[in-house]
């Protein structure tokens, strides 16, 4: 059964880190199990022009990687938070120090999106083993052996954890993220079928997925779609989150 019917993504600190905790619960009530939550980073090299500027609008404005995670103490009424962040600002904090502050919060993974499988090995070791697992990511140019590796390394909890923990990240296009053009989605089907092959873990597909027909067919391979640049560019526009995410949780028939 898939978990999630979507997969939002907002930048903390934009447009502020006092408005987190409302979109947090806005989230919450439109009945969805995780969100991701990037933290604002300088160099955001996986990130496409609009998630550049909302990380550069939240570093402007102070937010900072250990700040957004203080913020986050103590929050109860939101989705179960994935971290995106890179992997240095997580060292600068301390494995130890890390674990302390994720403790206060409602982070259940972390999508480290420099971090391959098998670097840092103590460091992840060490977040798997406070329940902080990190999310297995598979590009396009992944092979169905290495996917395995991946997967194997990054093993799935079991259906007693929550979607959060458990699923796998599948990269829908080459290049960084942002709003798709018209994108041809039918390599996604074959490449969602052969993950099937090798684990029954939820999966989720993003990068360039926006418009109703996109999170739509991604849904129909009994897949969760990742919505990121559309929805953070719509915030920075003054949009509502309910009013942004309330129509793309409906398939149209």
């Amino acid at each position: 059964m898939n978990l999630n019917p979507l997969l939002p993504f907002l930048m903390a600190g934009d447009p502020s880190l006092e408005a987190l905790p409302q979109l947090l619960s806005d989230a919450r009530a439109l009945g969805l199990e995780a969100i991701e939550l990037g933290l604002p980073h300088s160099d955001p090299i996986a990130d496409g022009p609009v998630l550049q500027a909302a990380a550069h609008r939240a570093i402007a404005r102070g937010a900072t990687p250990l700040n957004v995670l203080e913020s986050l103490a103590g929050i109860s009424d939101s989705p179960d938070i994935i971290l995106f962040t890179y992997l240095n600002p997580l060292l600068q904090i301390g494995t130890e120090r890390l674990k302390v502050l994720l403790r206060l919060t409602p982070v259940k993974a972390l999508l480290v999106v420099d971090l391959p499988f098998g670097e840092e090995a103590g460091f992840e070791a060490e977040l798997r083993a406070a329940g902080y697992p990190m999310v297995p990511l598979l590009a396009p140019t992944t092979t169905l052996d290495r996917a395995r590796q991946i997967l194997s390394y990054r093993p799935d909890p079991g259906p007693a954890h929550g979607f959060a923990q458990r699923f796998a990240y599948v990269v829908a296009r080459l290049g960084v993220t942002g709003i798709g053009q018209g994108m041809d989605l039918t390599p996604i089907a074959g490449r969602v079928a052969e993950l099937r092959t090798l684990s029954e873990r939820p999966l989720a597909v993003g990068f360039g997925l926006s418009d109703a027909k996109s999170l739509q067919s991604i849904r129909a391979l009994a897949a969760t779609p990742v919505i990121g640049s559309a929805l953070v560019q719509e915030l920075a526009d003054g949009r509502n989150l309910t009013e942004i995410l309330n129509w793309r949780l409906v398939d149209d028939d």
